[in-house]
Order: C-alpha cells, then structure tokens, then sequence
C-alpha cells in the first residue's frame, strides 16, 4: 500500500529515515518478544512447582485438620476453629520484567492466637496453626506468579501485534512508497532530459 504523500525528494529523505527507524523498531520489538517468550517459558515452569507445593500442603493441613475433626468431637472441632484468630498484613510491591511491571506479594507480619482449649484438641491442629505462615505464603507465590502470567501473557500478544503490524502493514507501505517516489523522479527526470535535448536540438538547427 502506498502512502499518500507527494512524491518529491524530501519525502523521499524523509521516509528513508523513517524506514530506518521502522526496521530499527521491529528488530528491537522482536528481540524484546523472543525474551518475553522466553521468560514466559520459565515462569509457567515456576507456576507448575508452585501449584504442586501449594497442592501438597493443602492436602497435608486437611488431613490433619480430618484427624482433629475424627479425634473430637463436632462440637469442640467448630468452637476450636472458631477461636482461632489469623490476622496477616501483606505488602505489595511490583518489579519489572523487560520494562513490564508485574506484582510482588509478600507477607509482612503475621499473628496466629490459637485461643482454643488445648485439652479438647488434637495436636494435629498444632501443627496446622504451626504451618498456616507457610501455608498462605505458598498461597501468594502461586498468586503472584499467575497475575505475572497474565500481565506478560497480555504484553506478549501486544508486542507481537505492534511487530506484525510493523512487519507486514509500515514497513512494506514505506518501501512500496520509496519505489514509487523513485519511480516517479525517474520518470520526472527523464522527461526533462528529452525537453533539454529537443531544445538543443532547436538552438542547433537555427
């Protein structure tokens, strides 16, 4: 497709340079793509190992929490929950993935006061209350890395529609367009050598 400019030697110069810098964009646009997509191979790698941790401690802590529920009884197994006060504070922070902001979770204090009577209750509700820091902290991980999924999954497609937009639409218009123009000085030149050449050809025959 050919540019609507006129056809004249400073537009020539003008989309030279700017093919210049077209080509200068697609190659860093494109080498920015091959990295994002490198490190999207990696992190869905991260997110397969983090959703199996995450999965392994959820099953651990509903085992133990099955146990306190078969070793006591209904009642005690509620009010016991009920008097567990978990309070986190989380902090969150961003970082940067090839100039894309992705988030950073983290937990920043976290207060467990177990509150129930430890003579109607397992010991397994211990250890559940012992690993609920690390529980939720695994919880986050898996969260950060598929929110950074998702905004890297987003600035991919993006990268690649501006590339391919640069590759197959500006770049050939530019160059359909510097042809064109060549073209046409050409022709414009020729057409003035001819009238030279007829005008000498008259100062000659007088």
């Amino acid at each position: 497709m050919i540019l609507r400019i006129n056809p004249n030697r400073m537009e020539l110069l003008r989309l030279r340079r700017r093919l210049i810098l077209a080509q200068r964009g697609h190659k860093l646009l494109q080498d920015k793509l091959e990295e994002m997509m490198r490190r999207l191979m990696g992190l869905i790698k991260d997110i397969d190992r983090a959703k199996e941790d995450f999965q392994k401690r959820t099953q651990e802590i509903m085992r133990r929490l099955l146990y306190c529920r078969i070793s006591s009884s209904q009642k005690d197994f509620q009010e016991s929950l009920a008097k567990m006060d978990f309070k986190a504070e989380l902090k969150v922070a961003t970082d940067r993935i090839m100039n894309v902001r992705v988030p950073l979770f983290s937990i920043e204090q976290l207060k467990l006061n177990k509150g129930y009577n430890f003579l109607t209750t397992s010991a397994q509700l211990d250890l559940v209350a012992a690993s609920s820091g690390d529980y939720m902290q695994s919880l986050l991980k898996l969260a950060q890395l598929l929110k950074t999924l998702e905004i890297l999954s987003y600035e991919i497609e993006r990268t690649r529609r501006r590339v391919n937009a640069l590759e197959y639409m500006l770049i050939p218009s530019i160059q359909d367009t510097i042809r064109y123009i060549t073209q046409k000085i050409n022709e414009f030149e020729r057409g003035n050598l001819i009238r030279l050449m007829r005008v000498k050809e008259i100062v000659s025959a007088h």
